[in-house]
C-alpha cells in the first residue's frame, strides 16, 4: 500500500483558492474582535496546512496619529521578545528580520542574517496611514515544504476621527508524510497563544503609546 497516499487520504481535497477551513478560537471584548481558522489543501507535492488570524480593534485617534506608532513594530512588540531589524512601515520593497533579542536596528536587506534571526520578511506594499502588506519568502532550507510560511496585512480605516485597525496574519507549511490532523496540530496548538499575545500585550501597548502621546 502507498504510505503517502494512505496518510493523506483523510484530507478532504481542497485547493489554494478553495481550502478546507476548520474553526479555531475566537474572542470579542469591547472593541477587540478576533477569529482564527486553520486550513488544509492538497498539492502535487503534498499537504499544505496553516492558520489565519483576523483581528480588529479601534483607536480613538485619527490615522495620522496612529501611523507613526503602528508602522514601527519595535515600539509595541519588544515587550513580548520580538525585535525587528528596521521600521517595517518604512521598508517597502525591502526585507527585514525578527530576532529574539535586541540587536542594532538597521535595514537588513543587504546585511548578513544574524544567527538569532528567524526567516526574512519582505514588505510588499506600504500606503502610509492605510496599509502594510508583508510576505515571507519561501525559505531556501526547505523548512516550510516549498510554500511561503507567512503573509500579513495591517489596514487602517478612519471614520469620524477614530481608526479601526485590521490585522491579518497567515502561516502555512507543506508536508508529504503527515496526516491532516498531524499537519494541523502545530497550528492549532499555537492558536490561543496568538490571541493572547495580541490581545493582552501587543494591542494594549500600542494603544497606551498613542494615547499617552496626546495626553
Amino acid at each position: 500500500m502507498n504510505t503517502d497516499t494512505t496518510r493523506r487520504a483523510d484530507a478532504t481535497r481542497g485547493t489554494a483558492l478553495c481550502p478546507n477551513f476548520y474553526e479555531g478560537p475566537s474572542d470579542a471584548r469591547g472593541d477587540y474582535h478576533a477569529r482564527i481558522r486553520c486550513f488544509t489543501y492538497l498539492t502535487g507535492e503534498g499537504l499544505v496546512a496553516g492558520r489565519n488570524t483576523s483581528q480588529t480593534f479601534t483607536i480613538d485617534r485619527p490615522a495620522k496619529e496612529v501611523w507613526p506608532y503602528i508602522k514601527d513594530f519595535n515600539l509595541w512588540q519588544n515587550g513580548y521578545g520580538y525585535y525587528y531589524s528596521g521600521v517595517v512601515g518604512d521598508l517597502e520593497g525591502e526585507h527585514f528580520f525578527i530576532t529574539s533579542k535586541d540587536t542594532p536596528r538597521k535595514n537588513a536587506a543587504n546585511e548578513q542574517l544574524p544567527k538569532s534571526a528567524k526567516s526574512a520578511y519582505q514588505v510588499i506594499k506600504v500606503l502610509p496611514e492605510h496599509l502594510i502588506v508583508i510576505r515571507q519568502p519561501v525559505p531556501e532550507d526547505g523548512s516550510s515544504g516549498g510554500v511561503s510560511p507567512g503573509f500579513h496585512v495591517i489596514m487602517l480605516t478612519e471614520h469620524d476621527g477614530k481608526t479601526t485597525v485590521t490585522l491579518y496574519t497567515e502561516h502555512a507549511a507543506r508536508t508529504s508524510d503527515k496526516t491532516e490532523e498531524e499537519a494541523l496540530a502545530r497550528f492549532r496548538n499555537g492558536a490561543e497563544e496568538t490571541l493572547r499575545k495580541f490581545r493582552d500585550s501587543f494591542i494594549p501597548t500600542l494603544k497606551r503609546l498613542i494615547y499617552e502621546a496626546k495626553g
